[in-house]
């Protein structure tokens, strides 16, 4: 006869056995995460192609409304031009206020990405106050578009003084020909699509239209992809200079400094190549949490995936009529 407790033994798992099962399971999910990783990386990376695609339709489309692309600074209705950095005109501005008056091109395609209800908040207003306030208001407001989801910093608003303040990852491409004007260098190239040609205030804007890119739009880079800087906020949504535009590379003295503000200095000029989120030059150039390279906009409404290999390559796309032969990659 059989002893019944050999019986319940045998219908049990013995220690070793559960830790063999337990080690097999640990080795499927080691296996089994990067797969989910990556996947989730391709989703976020293909959302982040399809934000640029959108930022890109809505640059054609204002300019088959208008017959010009957007201006990347804000502009008084005198004509006059904001120096670099200042994104609100307010001294001696005009009222009342237009679409012009504050803000980077990404206050113009507002209408165009289905936000014109947020456009609509600056526009009109007949005092400073009202003007101040609108302001803060819009800037409270997410836009999905203009963040990244493989960024996520980008959907963590700043503190502004106590007051929430949302970022945006994409940088309209200013040129590749920063310059050294008045004694300082940089926020002034005037080759790009949205060509700023200085960083004084200037008495009139220089327009730039489709006709303008001899390059070819194909060939010319409109947008591209800067993750949130934590530590010295940069990436201010409807913000001007290095929040929302630079040169690739960017060549300047005063935004390009360390964010320790110590030494070695950042390089100049600052070129596309891979960083870390909250590194000391992170915000100086061009690049991307994505593995390898980043999204890249061009000036005929496609987007491209750059490898941080081709960062001369894409000075040469920069320029919208330096008539550089672009190496194809």
């Amino acid at each position: 006869m059989s002893d019944p407790s050999n019986r319940r033994r045998l219908a049990g798992f013995t220690l070793i056995e559960l830790l063999v099962v337990i080690a097999i399971i640990a080795i499927l999910i080691g296996l089994l995460l990067p797969a989910v990783q990556k996947v989730r990386e391709a989703a976020q990376r293909a959302k982040c192609q399809n934000n640029l695609k959108q930022l890109g339709l809505a640059i054609h489309t204002y300019h088959s409304a208008l017959g010009y692309f957007p201006y990347a600074r804000p502009t008084r209705t005198d004509g006059s031009v904001a120096g670099a950095g200042n994104a609100t005109n307010t001294g001696g501005q005009p009222y009342p206020t237009t679409v012009e008056s504050f803000g980077s091109w990404e206050v113009r395609i507002l209408p165009y990405i289905e936000q014109s209800s947020i456009q609509q908040m600056v526009v009109g207003l007949t005092d400073s106050t009202a003007y101040s306030n609108a302001r803060t208001a819009m800037r409270k407001l997410p836009v999905s578009i203009f963040t990244c989801p493989s960024d996520p910093n980008s959907s963590t608003p700043f503190d502004n003084g106590g007051v929430p303040l949302y970022p945006s990852n994409y940088l309209a491409v200013s040129g590749n020909d920063d310059w050294n004007e008045a004694g300082g260098w940089g926020s002034n190239a005037r080759n790009g699509v949205f060509a700023v040609y200085s960083w004084q205030r200037s008495s009139s804007r220089k327009l730039v239209r489709v006709t303008d890119v001899v390059d070819g739009t194909s060939l010319t880079v409109a947008f591209g992809e800067r993750p949130v800087h934590p530590t010295l906020q940069w990436g201010w949504i409807y913000a001007t200079d290095f929040d929302t535009m630079m040169a690739v590379p960017s060549n300047d003295d005063v935004y390009g400094q360390a964010s320790d503000g110590g030494s070695p200095p950042c390089p100049r000029p600052s070129h596309y190549r891979d960083d870390i989120v909250d590194g000391r030059c992170a915000h100086t150039h061009y690049w991307s949490l994505h593995p390898g390279g980043a999204n890249w906009a061009l000036a005929d409404g496609s987007v491209r995936f750059f490898a941080y290999t081709a960062a001369t390559v894409l000075v040469q796309m920069a320029s919208m009529n330096g008539g550089e032969v672009v190496q194809e990659q």
